[in-house]
């Protein structure tokens, strides 16, 4: 094989689109390549041609994620990551792995995040678990509330067109306030909402809903329902793609709405936060099948860069001990001194408090996975003060999540 790695070129993306399908094991359509459009930058791609032929390659997106504290901070989101089985265990993914962080740290972008494939590929590659999902599901049946919600007057059914006028002011809301989560524009939220047949396998296209407030709209919910009938009896499953609420109440008639649809046995919700309300709404909290996932991974590409542009919860001082064999311009020991208003993270040689690795970090940083439990798990070093302290300060009062899926 005569392997070589370089960037696409615009036309050929759909030579691209084909190949990385191949390798997860499906065909692409030609439908699927202009959808891919709306987000591709040619630049930011890399392929691996066997002669003309391509059998590998990642892109990136340049992104902009919420961090604790509210700031945006840019991202490469990472995505279409994958080599064809034909040519592996030549080190090619591990190569792509670090020609893509060295372009993503000399563009000065702290930070990197993907969702992936299989859980074991990126931990080696400083990527760590930093916020989790939920994979929610409820019988119909078992859909009592504690505190009963009646159904919302400002619920309203919309098209497709409708949606993607109204919908992009509330995520904006939600997004400023929620760490992980990042920022859409239109081509992202076209892509979201595309909804090609051959990804509903076999379940209906979107509906879109609204929920409207007294000052204008406070949530939207847009589902698939995937019909069945058992014994001549409905039994659909509701499958929700995203539901955002902009207060508790607006949550809780959506998620009222979603369990009230006629024909609909059960409710299954793949991409949920890590406090998500609903086990606390129902009067059976039992009957809610919740599985953790791993959701959304976190690499810190400018250790210094990404510790400095996020607040704390609580003010203090800590040195951090780094280890970054993948992306040796990291490792050293840094001191950082943060608190609610604003954070400093410069380079020291002082002793560490907390010694810990590229994926560690990764995981902690959104404040969803403390300090504490990673040291539990083995994967932080630190005296019982320093790591309380550690998370005193990286704790987020908001879990991290990522409906954003890229």
């Amino acid at each position: 094989m005569d392997l070589k790695v370089r960037p696409l070129a615009v036309e050929e993306l759909g030579d691209f689109v084909r190949a990385q399908e191949l390798t997860f094991g499906v065909h692409a359509h030609d439908e699927d390549i202009p959808v891919e459009g709306l987000i591709f930058e040619p630049d930011r791609s890399l392929a691996v041609f066997d002669g003309d032929r391509i059998v590998g390659g990642t892109m990136a997106c340049t992104m902009q994620m919420t961090v604790p504290g509210g700031a945006a901070v840019a991202t490469a989101g990472v995505t279409s990551v994958g080599v064809q089985p034909t040519p592996r265990r030549r080190g090619l993914l591990t190569g792509l792995m670090r020609e893509q962080l060295e372009d993503v740290h000399e563009r000065g972008e702290p930070l990197a995040a993907l969702w992936a494939s299989e859980a074991g590929i990126y931990g080696r590659f400083g990527y760590g678990v930093a916020a989790p999902i939920l994979d929610l599901k409820l019988a119909r049946e078992h859909a009592a509330f504690a505190v009963p919600v009646d159904p919302a007057e400002g619920l309203r059914l919309v098209d497709a067109e409708e949606a993607l006028r109204v919908y992009p002011g509330i995520y904006d809301r939600m997004v400023a306030a929620r760490p992980g989560t990042m920022a859409r524009n239109g081509a992202w939220w076209k892509y979201r909402t595309t909804d090609l047949e051959h990804h509903r396998e076999g379940a209906t296209p979107y509906f879109f809903v609204v929920l409207d407030g007294a000052d204008g709209p406070e949530g939207y919910v847009f589902y698939r329902l995937r019909h069945d009938w058992q014994q001549h009896l409905p039994a659909a499953v509701l499958e929700v793609e995203e539901l955002i609420g902009l207060t508790p109440r607006a949550e809780a008639q959506l998620w009222r709405y979603c369990l009230n649809v006629d024909l609909v046995a059960s409710v299954r919700a793949p991409f949920r936060p890590p406090d998500e309300p609903l086990k606390l709404l129902l009067a059976d909290p039992r009957r809610l099948q919740a599985e953790v996932l791993d959701g959304l991974y976190v690499r810190t590409v400018d250790v210094a860069g990404a510790l400095a542009a996020r607040r704390y919860r609580a003010e203090g001082r800590l040195v951090l001990e780094v280890r970054d064999p993948f992306c040796e311009w990291n490792e050293g020991r840094y001191a950082l001194e943060g608190g609610p208003d604003g954070a400093t993270c410069e380079r020291t040689d002082d002793e560490p408090d907390v010694r810990l690795d590229a994926t560690a970090l990764g995981a902690a940083y959104l404040g969803g996975v403390g300090l504490g439990a990673l040291h539990r798990a083995l994967r932080a070093e630190g005296s019982p003060e320093a790591l309380s302290r550690a998370d005193a300060m990286f704790g987020s009062n908001v879990a991290p999540w990522c409906p954003h899926i890229f």
